[in-house]
């Protein structure tokens, strides 16, 4: 059996949605990823690739509504993917920035309801109604908040170093130029060039890059969680083992209660960098000291 690149892109999200669930309930910063995933996961699905579309659709009545809800649950995915990137750095969230999201919503949620003819479920909605003007403005609105999701991503996280943020920006790009694809599509189609084969090309161009891009940009957020996980399991370790030195020396420990791995670390490698100025290490110490700076 073939998979579809949506099917490999709702198994990377769900994936992500599972991997990142714990570290979601843990720590507050890992929840901008998760939110990101789980309506990322609600999008694709509203797709058609669990429960077939003609279903979907019809529970919210059969006019192609389905289509809309997708796009505002990517777009949220998209917002959020952007904020989860902007932040692996250490940077704070800044809730503030929320009113993008119902902005971006009624920019095209308005033109799809001013749709004359929606038809019924058919999972070629776009390119059975892209004549219509509601639906070109509809449509290149939504492509065009993605558009700008991902140049605000792309901007943000323009320099850093660590090697799945390469992922990240080839996935961004994908999006990105599959977006302008589809905008041009739609164009040509308004326009009144029709389904030729030359106009269907362009508009073939579509969902590969689109929904690889999804799947790239997951696989460089699992990098970065695999990554951190690792990091946090390596801290944890040479905490206890220079809490374990502090008291071999008489030295009171006391721990600080859901205190970050990565953080007690440093304050104790800190604690014995003092020793270290009076008193001469130990070899274990030094090897200590050195694997936690």
């Amino acid at each position: 059996m073939t998979l579809s690149i949506e099917s490999v892109a709702f198994l990377a999200l769900l994936v992500l949605t599972l991997i990142r669930l714990p570290s979601a309930i843990r720590e507050p910063s890992s929840r901008l990823t998760w939110i990101a995933t789980i309506t990322g996961l609600a999008a694709v699905f509203m797709v058609g690739v669990v429960v077939p579309l003609p279903i979907v659709d019809g529970w919210l009545g059969g006019t192609n509504v389905a289509n809309l809800i997708q796009n505002i649950l990517a777009t949220t995915a998209f917002w959020f993917v952007m904020q989860a990137a902007l932040t692996l750095d250490g940077s704070r969230f800044n809730p503030r920035s929320l009113w993008e999201l119902p902005a971006m919503f009624v920019s095209f949620t308005v033109p799809f309801l001013l749709i004359t003819d929606r038809g019924s479920t058919t999972d070629e909605f776009i390119k059975e109604s892209a004549d219509q003007y509601g639906l070109w403005a509809y449509a290149s609105l939504y492509m065009g908040c993605v558009v700008l999701i991902m140049v605000r991503m792309l901007r943000g996280i323009h320099g850093r170093k660590p090697r799945p943020y390469i992922l990240i920006r080839v996935g961004a790009w994908a999006i990105l130029g599959a977006s302008l694809i589809e905008i041009v599509y739609l164009t040509l189609r308004v326009a009144g060039l029709g389904r030729t084969p030359s106009v269907e090309a362009v508009g073939a161009l579509f969902t590969i890059p689109f929904y690889g891009g999804v799947v790239l940009v997951c696989a460089g957020i699992i990098v970065f969680a695999i990554a951190r996980a690792g990091r946090r399991s390596m801290n944890a370790t040479l905490g206890r083992l220079l809490a374990k030195a502090s008291l071999d020396r008489g030295m009171i420990v006391k721990p600080i209660p859901d205190e970050d791995p990565v953080h007690e670390t440093y304050r104790l490698a800190v604690r014995l960098t003092d020793i270290a100025n009076s008193q001469e290490l130990t070899k274990r110490e030094r090897v200590l000291l050195r694997a936690a700076t």
